[in-house]
């Protein structure tokens, strides 16, 4: 028989994914649903409801007041309500001990309703049709992995007519499929949509340094042989993280430079997303082949109006005002089948707007603030297992 607690989870999820699709900045009243969500989520996980009953005097009055979860929980305890639709992971490179985080997502469609709007805005705004060149592994090969998923959402929009996989897992980057594609894409008259990771990308600009691209384009026109491959007028190309535990480091303006010069996209045309595991909503800093001027100075990364971000006092976990630094909280109601309030490790502080820029990964010394919340956590799953 299905408790209360879970009969009100789907409920609640059934609704949510139509509530994302038709959200308006103003029409929403995000501290009521975050409430909302926040009493089922505590009446169907038990450790959620151990954890907060800790370390909360009161009911809260607002989701400022829901103490967040640290990340590491995603690495110590399953957080989902039911049965996972698609279990999520991250890459492993944080944590130690070969532990992964692990996000036990309750609805897939609850995942492309908070996707798909964003992506659509930022990446394909104004396409009639465009090739998709990914350097991000397709789901199959990665079905763990929510950015390939994502990006599998992306290749099955109306305006996609091709998509090629240009990256394995074992291999790397395939640079001769994407000279191929490329080559396709001036054949058909299409724009190329890049999808690669920072670290992926990187790999391709040394291959094709390495290589030259000695190829003939669809139109006949023989390719530069200097390493460089422009793509068609109007291609686009979405950059997301992929440094995190690399030895090597890049700078996101010279990356953003040698892209220009190698695949002729100007840094207009390029938009980097930020997304967690953990979380189901992405962050975009621009729109890419937007006609107002873009200099990486002033990038800012922006949630969709369903997220709330705040900086927090690395010690206290006490909300700082803009302008800032602090360990980052998200707030994401799409994250209704898990938890919406996360504490990351990620430092960073927001905008007067609502905006986020991000400097990295909180230093050790800073994480005090994190490390006693990950133990209050630790404490609510053990007095759990015990009883």
């Amino acid at each position: 028989m299905t408790a209360p607690s879970d009969r009100a989870m789907w409920t609640l999820l059934d609704g949510l994914a139509s509530t994302l699709r038709e959200w308006s900045r103003q029409s929403r009243d995000f501290n009521r649903l975050a409430l909302e969500i926040h009493e089922i989520q505590r009446a169907a996980n038990p450790v959620l409801r151990r954890y907060w009953d800790a370390n909360t005097a009161r009911d809260p009055s607002s989701w400022e007041e829901i103490p967040p979860v640290p990340v590491a929980a995603f690495r110590d305890v399953p957080i989902v309500s039911g049965v996972p639709e698609v279990t999520f992971r991250t890459s492993g490179t944080t944590g130690g001990g070969g532990r992964r985080g692990e996000h036990h997502v309750a609805s897939l469609d609850l995942y492309h309703a908070s996707a798909r709007g964003n992506y659509r805005r930022h990446l394909l705004g104004g396409l009639e049709t465009v090739s998709v060149v990914s350097l991000i592994p397709c789901p199959e090969d990665a079905p763990d992995s929510s950015l390939s998923v994502m990006a599998g959402f992306i290749c099955r929009e109306p305006e996609v007519s091709s998509a090629t996989w240009a990256f394995n897992p074992e291999h790397g980057v395939d640079a001769g499929a994407v000279r191929e594609a490329v080559g396709d894409a001036f054949r058909v008259g299409d724009p190329v949509l890049l999808l690669t990771t920072a670290f992926a990308l990187v790999h391709l600009l040394d291959e094709l340094a390495g290589q030259g691209a000695d190829n003939r384009h669809g139109n006949g026109e023989r390719a530069s042989t200097d390493g460089r491959l422009p793509l068609p007028e109007g291609s686009r190309v979405m950059e997301t993280g992929g440094f995190k535990g690399r030895v090597a480091a890049v700078d996101r303006g010279a990356l953003y430079g040698r892209v220009e010069r190698v695949l002729g996209v100007p840094e207009s045309h390029i938009a980097s997303e930020y997304g967690m595991t953990e979380l189901l909503s992405q962050a975009y800093d621009r729109v890419a082949a937007a006609e107002s001027p873009c200099e990486s100075a002033a990038r800012v990364l922006r949630f969709p109006p369903w997220v709330r971000t705040r900086a927090l006092d690395p010690a206290t976990l006490a909300p700082l005002p803009p302008g800032d630094s602090g360990l980052l909280a998200y707030f994401d109601l799409a994250n209704a089948g898990s938890v919406c309030h996360v504490l990351t490790e990620d430092f960073g502080c927001t905008t007067d707007d609502g905006g986020l820029h991000l400097l990295g990964r909180a230093p050790g010394a800073s994480l005090r603030g994190c490390s006693l919340v990950a133990e209050s956590f630790l404490r609510a799953t053990r007095r759990g297992a015990r009883s």
